[in-house]
């Protein structure tokens, strides 16, 4: 009876202290966060003291910390864990800023095997939360946003999902302020409540030893200021995402804090962050045989960069790699060995782009250098006298017999007409005279190289009046100084595609009849698939189809068409013959870049159209509209866009708010 009363004394200290003992490798192994009476584990040590005379039970831990919150389920959860994190979490303020799902997909495309059955990034933030912080200690933001990591090995039927603890997350960024702890600290209590009441599961913990030696990485890179500050911030993301992608990185991730809702941090000029990926690492250490994919947690790897108001100074921080190794006794030599080149390998590319190391601590307890503000009054005239003044050379127009570009060949269809390139006015010209209505012309890009002109006709019109099918109300020509040339979106392939069952191959062939006759010389573009494959076109498995539409905005639909003009990103307007109306929306400056990452040619697709009708606003998928439009391009090179889908989304929800 004595021996009774001892073991369970014991029990009860190892329940009041919520000790977690018995922890495997990875967090799909049943015996992780289990408690038992084995003190003797590596991964968490308990001193059980019992003084059987005075029946005093002295416990003591020796080092036992929590890394990360585990929720484990005996069955396949991805369609509920996708909903939680795409539309749940947003009524308790967070936002997924990059989704990242069926990671596993690509690399079984890639690496030709996966031993995983899914693997998905959504990254989250809540800005009401995270912003003010930021004005406490801006290194919060090397977590900012974090990874809500849901995954299932293959041929196992537990799903796991499971985030990084803010306690051990501060830590790794030595955050010491108590303040912020705290505060920090609570922003995830409200998360965990709803995934436990809309996931439940059983819930577990992942327990560290030992920090890494180095958690941090910190860099300053000084600059002369010009007087638009953004024309530093464009020149500085563009050289550093090509030094990065050109070292193997993807950037997988981008977001401003500076950009969405009420300007809580107006002490910083600049701050946003980027999520970064080394595709062959997050293979390597995430699948095949030995892979972690609890180690996903980490990412992808958060870089924080900002400049504080009035400075010329950007600031750079984010978290080693060397976190994710001493934290999970991450030991196998090949694995462990990436870790290290990597954070070599990340410090030496920012110091080709100019950047000094500095010490990890608080930037905002240090005392502010001196402003330099340089005004740059030749790069301002540039941009001004370059603006498509060429538009008064006269092109000579190449004389020849109609077209035949853009029918079926073969099975083949191009997506585009190319021809020789003219001016805008004389596109404009020939638009109208043969009968088509110009929407809008609208410069893609800061220097004018890539010209989008909209148009219709009563064909287009009434292809584009029933539900769900307006998108194909529009066509457009590109105006192509790059390419040196014209590509004229071919309206049996769209037609094809947003159609689908509906598809009227009379108008859309009288429609290519009458581009052929208008434009001279023009030719099949190589960008094209089998005609038969766009009805039910989508890029990949798991990837959007042309009816899984976004709905970016819901309300009246005049309410709609008025909040979205006055956000002055309107391009053009057009009132289809049901009443639906379908509007083209100007992107950010920065999501527009891609165009000239993936082939300026396409960069049609861009003003993106919203269709609204039924008291909503929606849009075609990004994933599946990008694809579409560039039907060549691959999943090497899809990954290279990373961050624009939920970029072309975030563009088109601004406009309504």
């Amino acid at each position: 009876m004595k021996k009774l009363i001892e073991i369970l004394l014991v029990a009860a200290v190892f329940f009041s202290l919520g000790m977690y003992v018995g922890q495997d490798k990875d967090v799909t192994d049943t015996k992780i966060a289990t408690v038992t009476t084995n003190i003797d584990q590596s991964d968490a040590k308990v001193d059980v003291n019992i003084d059987t005379d005075t029946k005093v039970i002295k416990a003591k831990a020796v080092k036992s910390k929590n890394l990360a919150v585990v929720y484990t389920f005996d069955k396949d959860i991805e369609e509920k864990y996708n909903e939680l994190t795409e539309h749940k979490v947003q009524t308790i303020g967070f936002t997924l800023t990059d989704p990242h799902k069926r990671v596993n997909d690509h690399y079984k495309e890639k690496y030709g095997s996966t031993k995983l059955d899914f693997l998905s990034f959504q990254s989250i933030v809540n800005d009401a939360k995270i912003k003010p912080l930021l004005n406490i200690d801006p290194r919060i933001a090397g977590f900012s946003p974090f990874n809500l990591l849901g995954y299932k090995k293959l041929n196992e039927k537990q799903t796991v999902v499971t985030h990084l603890m803010p306690e051990a997350i501060l830590d790794m960024l030595g955050i010491e302020d108590k303040k912020l702890r705290v505060a920090y600290i609570n922003s995830f209590v409200e998360l965990d409540a709803l995934i436990e009441k809309e996931l439940g599961g059983t819930k577990s913990y992942i327990e560290y030893d030992k920090l890494a030696d180095k958690r941090m990485m910190n860099f300053e890179l000084d600059f002369d200021r010009p007087v638009d500050l953004t024309d530093f911030v464009d020149d500085f993301q563009e050289k550093f995402e090509e030094t990065f992608e050109e070292g193997g990185y993807l950037i997988a991730g981008y977001y401003n804090f500076k950009e969405n809702g009420e300007d809580t941090i107006p002490e910083y000029d600049a701050f946003w962050t980027y999520a970064l990926c080394h595709f062959k690492f997050s293979y390597t250490v995430f699948d095949n045989e030995g892979g972690r994919p609890s180690a996903g947690m980490f990412a992808p790897c958060s870089m924080y960069m900002y400049i504080k108001k009035g400075t010329n100074t950007l600031v750079i921080g984010m978290p080693t790699l060397a976190n994710w190794g001493a934290t999970l006794k991450i030991d196998d030599p090949k694995r462990a060995e990436f870790i290290k080149k990597l954070d070599i390998e990340i410090p030496s590319l920012l110091k080709s782009l100019g950047a000094k190391a500095v010490a990890n601590e608080n930037p905002l307890m240090k005392k502010a250098g001196i402003v330099t503000t340089v005004t740059k009054t030749e790069n301002r005239v540039e941009k001004t006298t370059v603006e498509k003044k060429i538009e008064a050379i006269s092109i000579p127009r190449v004389v020849a017999t109609p077209s035949t570009a853009g029918y079926v060949e073969k099975d083949f269809i191009s997506a585009y007409l190319r021809g020789p390139l003219t001016t805008i006015s004389q596109v404009e010209a020939d638009l109208k005279n043969a009968g088509f209505e110009v929407l809008g012309v609208h410069d893609i890009d800061k220097k004018g190289d890539l010209t989008s002109i909209t148009f219709t006709c009563e064909g287009l019109k009434k292809m584009a009046s029933e539900k769900n099918k307006g998108f194909i109300g529009v066509l457009k020509v590109l105006v192509d100084d790059v390419n040196k040339q014209i590509s004229i979106s071919n309206p049996l392939y769209f037609a094809k595609a947003y159609l689908q069952d509906d598809f009227n191959k009379v108008i859309a062939t009288n429609i290519l009849d009458k581009l052929n006759n208008t434009f001279e010389g023009l030719k099949n573009a190589k960008d094209g698939m089998e005609f038969d494959d766009l009805s039910g076109y989508h890029f990949a498995m798991s990837m959007p189809y042309y009816e899984d539409m976004e709905d970016v905005a819901k309300g009246d639909n005049k309410k709609l068409i008025e909040k979205a003009k006055a956000s002055g990103s309107v391009v053009f307007e057009l009132i289809l013959n049901n009443g639906s109306s379908l509007l083209g929306i100007k992107l950010d400056n920065r999501t527009t870049k891609f165009a000239k990452k993936i082939g300026a040619n396409n960069a049609s697709v861009i003003p993106y159209t919203i269709l609204i009708e039924d008291n909503k606003a929606k849009i075609l998928a990004p994933k599946y509209s990008l694809a579409l439009h560039y039907p060549l391009l691959s999943m090497t090179g899809f990954m290279t866009i990373a961050t624009v889908p939920s970029a072309i989304i975030k563009d088109c929800k601004k406009i309504f708010q």
